[in-house]
């Protein structure tokens, strides 16, 4: 089983207006204003990009601050602000760091459409590839927040449906928790999946590897035991050619994969 980080988070609520107004560090407030007017500044240098100028990189300082402020995972959700103790504003934090790692490699994919199918292709292929050559380390960390921001979410989750009996979930409410276990599936493995993919670095694995590693028990508890058996089974042969930095974190994964029993969030799925 393939699943592509292609496949987006279920929008759980309404996108955050974030400014793009560049402010000083020093009128930051907090994790979260941080984390929203830094993601604004990065959306909007990037949407002044163009293929000639190319996207912004972690070698420009100024860039690497922004990043580090939207992609400081320990600082966000270890001890989260009260906004980032609601739901709709958390998810919309997820959101947009995924959306912001998607723009990376998506840049520059727009082609004639008057292209034969078979070059429309060979050319979109040729461009993600140099996407990846080029923004492999923004992408990955920003892939790697992305592990952390959601492992925050599915906690809230899991929090709101502790809260009351199984039997006492209504219909709706069951159908929502199955749609999010889904769609956090459908993220969660294709992360997971990138250590067997050729294109991205040891480092840039090992990034998300160990994000994912961190939320591995999270994750694998949305899962019904066959899907994680599935998911399991689709890491079979990811230790041909395993570089020894990416043995721990896989080692963890396939541990939380490796349990049967199912309790909570897994129920719905």
């Amino acid at each position: 089983m393939m699943l592509s980080i292609s496949t987006p988070l279920r929008r759980i609520g309404r996108l955050l207006c974030l400014s793009s107004a560049f402010v000083a560090p020093a009128a930051w407030a907090d994790s979260y204003t941080d984390f929203q007017q830094a993601s604004g500044q990065l959306e909007a240098l990037m949407d002044k990009a163009t293929p000639q100028s190319g996207l912004p990189r972690l070698g420009d300082p100024e860039v690497a601050q922004l990043f580090a402020q939207i992609a400081d995972g320990p600082r966000l959700f270890q001890a989260p602000v009260a906004a980032l103790q609601d739901m709709n504003q958390s998810a919309a934090v997820c959101e947009q760091a995924m959306r912001l790692g998607k723009a990376y490699y998506t840049f520059a994919l727009s082609m004639p459409l008057s292209l034969p199918a078979a070059e429309l292709l060979k050319a979109s292929k040729e461009q993600m590839t140099r996407n990846l050559a080029n923004y492999g380390d923004e992408m990955s960390t920003l892939f790697a927040f992305g592990m952390h921001c959601h492992g925050h979410v599915i906690g809230l989750m899991e929090q709101e449906f502790s809260s009351q009996p199984l039997q006492a979930v209504s219909s709706a409410e069951r159908l929502r928790a199955r749609a999010f276990s889904k769609g956090s599936t459908s993220l969660y493995a294709g992360v997971v999946q990138f250590v067997q993919a050729p294109f991205w670095s040891v480092a840039q694995k090992k990034r998300m590897l160990e994000a994912a590693a961190q939320h591995a028990t999270a994750n694998a508890n949305l899962m019904a035991p066959p899907l994680r058996e599935r998911m399991l089974a689709s890491l079979a042969d990811a230790d041909k050619d395993l570089d020894p930095a990416l043995a721990p974190g896989l080692a963890t994964i396939r541990a939380a994969l490796a349990v049967t029993t199912c309790t909570g969030l897994c129920q719905y799925y």
